[in-house]
């Protein structure tokens, strides 16, 4: 999975509920955008690499979008629109893409922009030597590109594969220089070149790195709210991991944007006459709980659907993330294609019922309130990773559950340890979140041999034949059907339990303006200017 995914920390027919973006506390009204100035943006978690192909963290996209342009463009409606391929075709079988490329692009090193070099970024994901995760799960069966002329590049998949589109849109998918790739090779990443509106220029590890406004740029996509060049003349990439230290940048001005706002200082952002506050929901699963269905007790269903109905996610958002988040259960959050919000009545919090469905699987009230069967207490291990501040929710969780009869035992592991463990299976429950921008997210979470990801230990061939194939039909309506089919079916399998969707939250100096965000929640500063 691409952006953001792992333990908890604390993150044709188009069907889309779009949530818009928000401003809290807004900025003063807009001024018309004037070129230059520094946005210096402070983030928590460094970026991985400069190389779209590469292995690349969620954080890495705040600096691929900017240097690096995508074959397909995504609007925040979920329709796909021309960037560098100006249209395509796709086969009766679904297995041939042909893209049609924008002449007149040119990378940063004066290198054309063609379909050798669409070739030449694409081939690459798939070699082994590059050690790609997110870009090679986006490109899926990918079998091999043909360069048909400079304009024309054929796409060869090994299999149909509905999402492909899709991932022509994300930056993991951005198009390098061949020549910079050749000249450079396994140092690349210390000095990538793409076609975006900012250029590198250099990346200090554990501190910085720095853009600069590209001259030329000139083949923005019909989303943004300009053309030409980025109204920036510098973007400064910080890496600022403690929370305290990263508003207090902002406060004080060493930083003009900053994300996380961690839930408690938004008020304190809001009140700040000089701040603001930006929210954007991210594309995918939200912040989870997932119930392992091969581990005793909890491979019972009856146990599963008695922790769904005795978690209160309502009071969870208004306690531990001060109303900032957004409560929900349905298996997608609501930004996502193939949303069905009947799913969130499926299960509301009700102890009454959790009782019940204990009571008559036999779970009988014991010493100490833990309930009995057979002679063995109720308990269920709950592992998290360390020191990484999922503890509170570890402890809301078995405060809860205790009020049902269910003992929950929390491990805290090293994330080694925690990877290991519950990719065996050795756990009950654990906490993730997952960010991905097309639905085919389901079956990386709930196919039968995913492991890693299907973390649920679900084994349902009904719904593994049903995912694949959702994920070979180009007919985006279809495919929604489908997705509606499925996840009724793992909420009456009570897998996951999700307790909210998750806000990407931003704050920022009132002289800053024009942020947007992508699909995913990702912020894009292409539209940005600074206010004099």
């Amino acid at each position: 999975m691409h952006a953001r995914h792992g333990s908890w920390a604390g993150s044709a027919v188009v069907i889309f509920v779009v949530v818009a973006l928000a401003a809290f506390g807004a900025a003063a009204a807009p001024t018309a955008p004037t070129p230059g100035g520094t946005l210096t943006f402070g983030i928590r978690q460094e970026p991985s690499t400069t190389d779209p192909g590469a292995s690349a963290n969620g954080v890495s996209q705040r600096v691929l979008a900017s240097m690096y342009d995508d074959l397909v463009y995504m609007a925040l409606d979920g329709s796909y629109h021309p960037w560098l391929a100006t249209r395509w075709t796709i086969s009766p079988d679904g297995m041939t893409y042909t893209l049609y490329l924008r002449q007149g692009v040119k990378f940063h090193d004066g290198t054309p922009f063609n379909a050798e070099a669409v070739k030449v970024s694409l081939d690459r994901v798939i070699d082994p030597a590059t050690h790609s995760t997110s870009a090679i799960s986006a490109i899926g069966p990918y079998a091999s590109s043909e360069v048909v002329d400079a304009s024309t590049i054929r796409v060869h998949l090994k299999e149909p594969f509905g999402p492909f589109i899709n991932a022509l849109s994300q930056p993991w998918l951005g198009i390098i220089s061949p020549t910079a790739l050749k000249s450079w090779g396994r140092d690349y990443a210390q000095h990538p070149v793409g076609t975006g509106p900012f250029k590198f220029v250099e990346m200090v590890p554990q501190d910085h790195i720095t853009l600069v406004r590209n001259p030329a740029y000139a083949w923005a996509p019909s989303g943004m709210s300009h053309s030409g060049p980025a109204y920036l003349e510098r973007l400064i990439i910080r890496t600022v991991p403690e929370d305290s230290t990263r508003l207090a940048t902002l406060q004080n001005g060493e930083t003009n944007l900053v994300e996380p706002v961690p839930e408690q200082n938004v008020a304190q952002v809001q009140a700040d006459p000089n701040l603001y506050v930006l929210k954007r929901l991210f594309m995918g699963a939200g912040r989870v709980v997932l119930l392992n269905s091969q581990h005793a007790p909890t491979n019972d269903v009856r146990v599963r659907k008695a922790i769904e109905y005795g978690v209160d996610t309502v009071t969870l958002v208004k306690t531990l993330f001060y109303g900032q988040q957004v409560p929900g259960r349905s298996p997608v959050s609501p930004i996502m294609a193939g949303y069905d919000k009947s799913l969130e009545n499926v299960y509301t919090y009700d102890p009454a019922k959790a009782r019940q469905i204990l009571d008559e699987a036999g779970w009988r009230p014991g010493p100490g309130g833990v309930r009995v069967k057979d002679g063995q207490p109720l308990q269920i291990s709950l592992w998290i990773i360390a020191n990484i501040g999922s503890e509170p929710i570890a402890e809301y969780l078995q405060s809860q559950l205790r009020q049902v009869g269910i003992d929950v035992q929390i491990r805290s592991l090293a994330r080694a340890a925690w990877y290991e463990g519950i990719n065996r299976g050795d756990h009950n429950m654990t906490l993730a979140f997952f960010d991905w921008p097309d639905p085919d997210m389901l079956r990386t979470l709930y196919f039968s041999t995913n492991i890693p990801f299907n973390w649920f230990h679900y084994n349902n061939p009904e719904v593994d034949k049903e995912l694949l194939q959702a994920s070979q039909i180009t007919d985006m309506g279809a495919r929604i059907r489908l997705y509606r089919q499925i996840m009724r079916k793992i909420m009456d399998d009570a897998l996951p339990l999700t307790l909210f969707y998750e806000n990407n939250i931003l704050g920022a100096q009132r002289t800053v303006q024009g942020v947007k965000f992508d699909p995913v929640g990702y912020p894009l500063f292409y539209d940005v200017y600074i206010t004099r």
